[in-house]
């Protein structure tokens, strides 16, 4: 009934051969099953209570199957936070868009259904009955808390409950986030303000790349695209972090440099300045934005549309997200559509799969260039990767221009990689191909010699998020630390690769990186810092303090809280 009835044929079978399908679904059949079991006998001994349960069931049944009706997903904990700020609209969306009868006769169905189990006599073994509830509730949970729980691949009524448990738990964890400054919201866009998108890569080594002078054809379409004057590549560019978790949540936030404070759970977003502007926010990512709950630090009420790997492939896990060209056409291009019908400009969060280990996961066999791939991290397989994303980025821009002409579009990937060939090698230090970073503007124009000045310039992935800040004329109530694009870059400018933060770990460790990429290694834990010859080693506090300066403001947490 849940796959052929509330579903359909073919979303099962597009995601049945899945491993996260299956765990989700099989968890959460347990779940159901458990609670069959224990409401046996429930019509004759606790009539009340099962009355409820069946109204109960056949909201779940109608919502969800009404939802999937429209969207093809199951209803969020995005979906339940709109319907609580306007049931009336939802419910005259539904009305409008939705299907009326099917929906109604599943819900009916399963009603009978749980009515028919709950005439069944209980089972005379107490024991019994309690045992299998416990089982059912741990089994809950499992599938509602952690982090590889996917209500889209549930039973229909265990992942309404676990995402409506979610959006209660998600609003009352916002009351222990250290607030935020209030905006001022614009009634509308600017009358010039432009459309933009933030296209954030992953693991991509810059030395890899052809438009950077690599000597293989790994990114035809942007050495074609830079001829023609329509992307600049930017050579000076480093990661904020060499993590994904210490770089991707500051690149949407303008903070650059070290935070085991956590400043960044008190500072606006891309998002909240954006829709301050007047503009439509979404965030589309390939990968799964929920581990260690990232997502609560954007997912709010500024953000429009959110959608994650899940959405677009059973199989995402925290090495393999979807595929990156199926999530443009199923989940960019859709949006982009929609926005036709918008009168505001678009500010769109792009997240790849990219260049992540395994590589040879990333890139469908149809797709490969490089062959033969004689090892899942081989250099061809990495490549292939490249290539891809060199694809998907081509794929991407002419959509967008088709929507938006005059858009901005920036590129850059969370952190380099180390690509050796033979696998196991890591990004979590601060060698070359891990901190220096490709950053790609594709401007409009009449900016692309404003751009082009900034070709040597020492930046770094926080000026993305400056430019987009200027761009939509709005000025930051915090500091960060980015600078924007459009004005000048300091030749002598320091900038701070690290991940003491603490949306990962707080490892102690910070490089301080010098306009030709030469850098210091700071340990705060052993106090010290390995200089730029990589084996002479000062104590921290001998460090000039002009750069002693820029760790200490986030040190301390009196200081750290600009």
């Amino acid at each position: 009934m849940d796959l052929l009835l509330v579903r359909d044929i073919s979303w099962t079978l597009e995601n049945i051969k899945g491993k996260r399908f299956w765990v989700n679904f099989g968890l959460s059949a347990l779940v159901l099953w458990t609670l069959l079991f224990s409401v046996r006998g429930y019509w004759d001994k606790h009539r009340r209570f099962a009355v409820g349960l069946l109204i109960i069931c056949a909201v779940v049944y109608f919502a969800q199957s009404a939802y999937f009706g429209i969207y093809r997903k199951f209803v969020t904990v995005f979906d339940f936070r709109f319907f609580a700020g306007d049931p009336l609209m939802t419910a005259a969306l539904w009305l409008e868009h939705g299907e009326r009868v099917r929906p109604i006769l599943i819900a009916l169905l399963a009603s009978t259904l749980l009515w028919w189990v709950m005439r069944q006599p209980a089972s005379p073994r107490r024991w019994l009955r309690w045992s299998k509830g416990g089982v059912g509730g741990v089994t809950f949970l499992l599938v509602t808390l952690n982090w590889y729980g996917t209500p889209h691949f549930q039973i229909a009524p265990i992942a309404y409950a676990g995402n409506l448990i979610g959006a209660v738990e998600f609003n009352y964890n916002r009351d222990a986030y250290p607030p935020k400054p209030d905006l001022v919201y614009r009634e509308s866009a600017l009358p010039d303000a432009p459309s933009m998108v933030m296209v954030i890569g992953e693991s991509l080594n810059v030395n890899h790349m052809q438009i950077y002078g690599y000597p293989r054809e790994t990114t035809p379409n942007l050495v074609r695209l830079e001829r023609e004057g329509k992307v600049v590549a930017l050579r000076n560019a480093v990661s904020i972090g060499p993590r994904t978790l210490c770089s991707v949540p500051y690149m949407m936030t303008g903070l650059q440099g070290i935070d085991p404070h956590g400043v960044i759970y008190s500072v606006p977003t891309l998002f909240n300045y954006a829709k301050s502007a007047g503009y439509g926010t979404a965030l589309i990512t390939a990968q799964d934005f929920q581990w260690r709950n990232v997502d609560k630090i954007f997912v709010d009420q500024d953000l429009d549309h959110f959608a994650q790997g899940t959405h677009f492939s059973s199989n995402v896990s925290v090495s393999v997200g979807a595929d990156d060209r199926a999530v443009l056409d199923k989940g960019v291009r859709p949006w982009l559509q929609e926005q036709r019908d918008v009168n505001a400009p678009f500010m769109l969060v792009m997240q790849m799969s990219g260049s992540h280990t395994p590589f040879a996961s990333q890139v469908p066999a149809a797709m490969k260039q490089f062959l033969p791939e004689a090892d899942v991290n081989s250099i061809n397989a990495y490549d292939n990767t490249v290539w891809y994303t060199d694809y998907v980025l081509n794929e991407l821009l002419a959509a967008v221009r088709a929507q938006a002409p005059d858009a901005w579009i920036f590129y850059s990937s969370d952190h380099g990689e180390h690509v050796t060939g033979k696998g196991g090698a890591f990004h979590g230090d601060f060698m070359e191909e891990v901190t220096h970073n490709a950053l790609l503007v594709f401007p409009p124009v009449s900016a692309l010699d404003t751009i082009k000045t900034k070709v040597d310039a020492p930046v770094s992935q926080a000026d993305i998020f400056a430019t987009m800040l200027e761009l939509m004329q709005v000025e930051p109530v915090m500091a960060i630390d980015g600078i924007s694009l459009l004005g000048e870059i300091p030749s002598d400018r320091l900038r701070i690769v690290t991940a003491f933060m603490k949306t990962l770990h707080n490892d102690p460790r910070a490089a301080l990186i010098f306009p030709d990429r030469s850098l210091y290694e700071i340990d705060f834990e052993r106090r010290n810092v390995r200089l730029a010859d990589g084996k002479t080693v000062i104590p921290y506090a001998t460090l000039d303090a002009e750069y002693r300066d820029l760790f200490e403001r986030r040190l301390k947490p009196q200081e750290g809280r600009e």
